[in-house]
């Protein structure tokens, strides 16, 4: 027979191997929990994240994009004047049509600046100021950006994508005009097109110059801003860090892949940036900021102190054509 002392050490064990299987069965529940709730976590991020991305790069569609004001009487008074050309590109980054208008008086061989529209705009939205150039020596090719009007390619991405639509125009325009100066006009989203274009490997020894008028400097900052006017209780940094992550992995680049900011600091042609400091959608430290980055001697920046977003054509028009004409004299 076992004796008190032994059987009180069995005990003992016995009592320690049901603790020890207590603590192993609560650290599995621990980790089962631990697991799930990074999985539930993971699962949510991604989810959040997918939604950022499909609100962040399908701002504009063909619809509401398509009737734009004075579209008809634009392209019919300058039907008077001007030779209208329809242009049809084929992207060559993923095969969507690229419509464009080359407008052009008898000469097809002149000087030629590209016009990039901004958000929400389409390709006659720059026959306004396109008249400014072929009145000085510059025939004009205008085209609808992605998800805009008739260019049927999904997505926006402030630019990122967007430059490919545009060096297609670039290497258009050199085709059709080999030894003239070619130069880029861009407005607002359009603007970020420009500089993602231009400093996008050896495209700018294609171009003579670059006109930036109110070009967005920073994805990450423009769907910061459009979130804020939500009310949905969730941290705006982290809905931006769920986005950026799902981007990466469904789109292939970061936000800051997208920033026109540091990719200035690649174009090293002659620019102008015109800005407003009254101009809440493109503030004017996105144009300060794109200029300061800008590695070339020969940058200017114009800034008016009472306009809102891309306004400055109508409300100083005077000044606006002699800072562009000057622009163009002085790199001449």
């Amino acid at each position: 027979m076992a004796t008190a002392d032994e059987t009180s050490k069995n005990n003992q064990t016995g009592l320690k191997k049901r603790n020890n299987k207590v603590v192993c069965k609560k650290r599995k529940i621990l980790y089962i929990c631990i697991i799930t709730l990074a999985l539930l976590f993971m699962g949510f991020s991604y989810f959040l994240g997918k939604q950022v991305v499909a609100g962040s790069t399908q701002l504009v569609t063909n619809e509401n994009t398509s009737n734009i004001p004075d579209q008809s009487w634009i392209e019919e008074n300058f039907s008077v004047k001007y030779e209208i050309e329809k242009i049809s590109l084929t992207s060559t980054f993923d095969g969507h049509i690229i419509p464009a208008d080359f407008i052009y008086s008898t000469d097809r061989n002149r000087n030629i600046v590209i016009m990039v529209h901004g958000l929400g705009g389409n390709r006659y939205s720059n026959y306004h100021v396109a008249e400014l150039f072929l009145e000085n020596g510059y025939n004009v090719i205008t085209y609808d950006q992605r998800s805009s009007n008739e260019n049927t390619a999904e997505k926006t991405t402030f630019g990122y994508w967007e430059k490919f639509d545009l060096i297609d125009c670039i290497n258009f325009a050199k085709e059709i005009a080999p030894e003239k100066n070619i130069g880029v006009w861009g407005r607002s989203f359009g603007g970020a097109t420009a500089i993602q274009a231009a400093a996008h490997k050896n495209t700018q020894s294609k171009l003579s110059w670059i006109i930036l008028d109110c070009p967005v400097s920073s994805m990450e900052w423009m769907i910061k801003e459009n979130m804020k006017n939500m009310d949905i209780g969730i941290p705006i940094n982290y809905m931006v860090w769920c986005g950026n992550i799902v981007n990466k992995i469904e789109l292939g680049f970061t936000y800051k892949d997208a920033d026109s900011a540091k990719a200035a600091a690649n174009i090293q042609i002659p620019s102008l940036i015109i800005n407003s400091k009254a101009d809440k959608l493109t503030p004017y430290f996105m144009g300060e900021e794109i200029y300061n980055n800008i590695n070339c001697s020969k940058k200017s920046l114009w800034t008016v102190s009472d306009c809102e977003h891309i306004e400055m054509w109508e409300k100083h028009n005077a000044e606006y054509r002699s800072n562009v004409l000057d622009f163009l004299q002085n790199i001449a």
